[in-house]
């Protein structure tokens, strides 16, 4: 029985972590748990068949868990992480600190997971088996389900406490005693162990509805009085394009932070994205706020740049370089997974940024003109980042059918309108009025040809939206002015806006069609003048009306082929390690039952033993075989049952089961000491017989998946099969 309450519990504690999917959204999740759960199940069922002391096999179970627990931390840190387990509980504190159920799983979170579940097998380990309290591991159980019933208890599925109930029953079962496995004892027979089930299903039952009523009856408040800082309700977002046009128009340029990034580069920073274009221009959209899942959101090629930055003015936003992956930040933030947006959702949300130092990890795009040109138009994006307004003027289409004459594919398109923006038939000036309206883009690209940022922008995507390509407007600052210490100092001044347009395979890719800078060499137009390390003061095309924008142009951008990013968390693909350790683990909890069989074999048919306790534990072995080979087993002593089992057996195997029933008989009731040295052999004559005579399939599924294990809950089973060769 101790061999099978191992097992218990480990399918007990998987049963009691399925309300944690109301808390935690991991698809990878269920695999890593069945991993760590069955290897604390096998090594505790192993060692407890071969009669190994409680103590040793929890130490056994625990030494278990933990490299299971150092295998996968390894695999969810992957290679770009110093800082070892530290990071991963850093990064999983911060995801239960910041979400909000169900949080998106992140390596840290997926890891304290783990070690959630390591820490309720020991414990249920320590009261079902180490001290024989089975009663108890109702706390450990319960932990998963109370959680989730404290935090979202509104919309809680009663549902989800069935499996707690069930793996408490099952442990109960499982631990409790049934005396020894001896034929003939009452407590083996079948009436007895099938009311002892429906006596636990019907309890577990009856918990299970006195708990529904009474979590529908006791009032506990509210669940969530200690959760978020910030409001629960919507949040109130200023028009981004009003404050650009501040910002490039105050008379008195601003500071408003200074970066470095880990490889030297200026960076352009965003701050947000308007993907509706409507007839009066572009505009924000409701966002979906979430608290995680950053670093799956644009899972595209790449270059990691890490970007550290010091805010000096406020905002709603937190600037970073697009794709932002991950962000380590004061306070409390969120983030629009569609538009990449990272939005201050704290008490004092307006001022949040002021003195802010933060790091932000970006998944930069790394396309070139060669992977741009070749790339068709992206698919899966939001339909409204492909719709034209009504009130454009029909001319614009044909200018845009003009300019995209020659091309063949959609990113051939992207490049050729972007040089046609970028080309002398247009100049920079804050001339224009400050509205990308269908009717201020239609007179900028048909008559007038003037305008700042907005309007080339604008335009942009307006074209690229007539040729079929989903296309949407950031807003953010250009990389500003490189300083004596190697940071880059950005003031209000190099506020800017550019045109993001997805392509396939590429994702979101930004460009730049503003005369006034230069933008990524590796996108913009590689004939034009290169820029240098040092900024200019004055851009290429300089700007009538006023106030003066004072545009910086952007410094060289080294170009380098596209790289698939490795997110964090994810294991190296090309490492044998990766698929190899987990396709052995599988093996060998397949192999698991198999191995199990053997060893109780060996342990029961040992030698060594005293004449009683071997020629029970041969008898035990003899059921355990007919269990195995699915023949039924009848009740009775040894001697009437080894009679009534005869038919059903070839000859050597009858003669061999009578052999067997005689030397158990003989050591239980003979005056004097019967020796059973010969039971071992008895017994494998019969394993020899059974085993010849059956068909290959009982035979196969004796071995793989023996049934006798089972009966160890529920020492009666067995199925009535036809042997061959009767």
């Amino acid at each position: 029985m101790r061999s099978f309450a191992h097992l218990a519990v480990g399918l007990a504690v998987g049963l009691s972590l399925i309300p944690l999917s109301l808390l935690v959204e991991d698809p990878a999740a269920p695999a890593r748990l069945l991993i760590l759960l069955g290897v604390a199940a096998t090594l505790g069922a192993a060692l407890a068949a071969l009669g190994v002391s409680r103590l040793l096999v929890l130490l056994a179970q625990a030494a278990g868990l933990a490299g299971v627990l150092y295998w996968e931390g390894l695999g969810l840190m992957g290679t770009g992480h110093q800082a070892g387990f530290t990071w991963l509980v850093t990064d999983g504190m911060a995801a239960i600190r910041t979400g909000a159920a169900p949080v998106a799983g992140t390596p840290g979170l997926t890891w304290l997971v783990l070690v959630l579940a390591a820490v309720l097998t020991i414990a249920a380990e320590v009261l079902a088996n180490a001290l024989e309290q089975p009663a108890w591991t109702i706390v450990p159980l319960v932990v998963t389900f109370g959680t989730a019933s404290l935090l979202i208890r509104p919309d809680l599925p009663w549902l989800h406490a069935l499996p707690v109930v069930a793996g408490y029953v099952l442990v109960l079962l499982a631990a409790t005693p049934v005396g020894r496995d001896a034929a003939g004892r009452l407590s083996r027979r079948r009436q007895f162990q099938a009311s002892r089930a429906v006596t636990g299903l019907a309890m577990g039952g009856l918990a299970a509805v006195l708990a529904f009523v009474l979590a529908l009856a006791v009032p506990i408040g509210d669940p969530r009085t200690w959760g978020d800082e910030g409001p629960d309700g919507p949040i109130q977002l200023g028009d981004p394009t009003v404050q650009l046009d501040r910002d490039l128009r105050r008379p008195a340029d601003s500071k408003v932070l200074t970066y470095t990034s880990s490889d030297g580069r200026p960076l352009y920073l965003r701050t947000v994205a308007l993907p509706l274009l409507t007839t009066g221009g572009a505009k924000l959209v409701p966002m979906e706020l979430h608290r995680s899942g950053l670093d799956r959101a644009h899972d595209f090629p790449g270059e990691r740049v890490e970007t550290t930055v010091t805010m000096s003015a406020s905002s709603e936003y937190l600037p970073a370089p697009f794709a932002p992956t991950e962000v380590r930040a004061e306070g409390t933030w969120s983030y629009d997974l569609q538009t990449l947006s990272i939005v201050a959702t704290g008490k004092d949300r307006a001022n949040q940024t002021i003195g802010l130092d933060y790091r932000v990890v970006s998944n930069v795009p790394s396309a070139t003109r060669a992977t741009i040109a070749a790339a068709g138009a992206g698919s899966g994006a939001d339909p409204m980042t492909v719709e034209v307004p009504d009130g454009l003027d029909e001319r614009v289409r044909q200018l845009t059918a003009e300019v995209t004459a020659e091309t063949t594919t959609a990113g051939e398109a992207a490049l050729e309108i972007q040089r046609f923006l970028r080309s002398e038939a247009f100049d920079y000036s804050f001339s224009a009025p400050a509205s990308t309206g269908m009717d201020a883009l239609s007179a900028f690209l048909l008559d007038s040809r003037k305008g700042y940022c907005i309007h080339f922008a604008g335009a942009m995507v307006t074209m690229a939206r007539i040729e079929g390509i989903p296309a949407r407007m950031a807003i953010g600052f250009t990389p500003g002015d490189l300083q004596d210490d190697g940071s880059y100092e950005v003031t209000a001044h190099d506020a800017h806006s550019w045109p993001e347009l997805y392509l396939d395979g590429l994702g979101w890719v930004p460009f730049e069609p503003t005369p006034a800078y230069a933008g990524n060499p590796a996108v913009t137009d590689p004939a034009g003048p290169r820029p240098t390390d040092t900024p200019s003061a004055t851009p290429s095309a300089t700007p009538t009306g006023e106030p003066s924008e004072q545009p910086t142009a952007a410094p060289t951008l080294t170009p380098t082929a596209p790289t698939t990013p490795t997110p964090g968390g994810a294991t190296d693909s090309g490492t044998p390690l990766g698929w190899l350790l987990p396709l052995l683990l599988l093996l060998a909890l397949c192999a698991a039952p198999a191995v199990l069989r053997v060893l109780l074999r060996r342990s029961r048919l040992r030698h060594g033993q005293p004449a009683d306790a071997a020629a029970d534990a041969a008898w035990r072995e003899v059921r355990a075989l007919f269990a195995d080979y699915r023949l039924t087993w009848p009740d009775g002593s040894p001697g009437p049952a080894a009679a009534a089992a005869a038919p059903s057996l070839p000859a050597q195997g009858a003669a061999a089961l009578g052999a067997v029933a005689d030397t158990v008989e003989r050591s239980r009731y003979a005056r004097d000491e019967t020796g059973t040295a010969q039971v071992a052999a008895q017994v494998k004559a019969l394993r020899v017989a059974v085993d010849r005579a059956a068909e290959p399939r009982t035979r196969l599924l004796a071995r793989v998946l023996p049934l006798s294990l089972l009966s160890r809950v529920v020492p009666g089973i067995a199925v009535r099969h036809r042997m061959s060769g009767k």
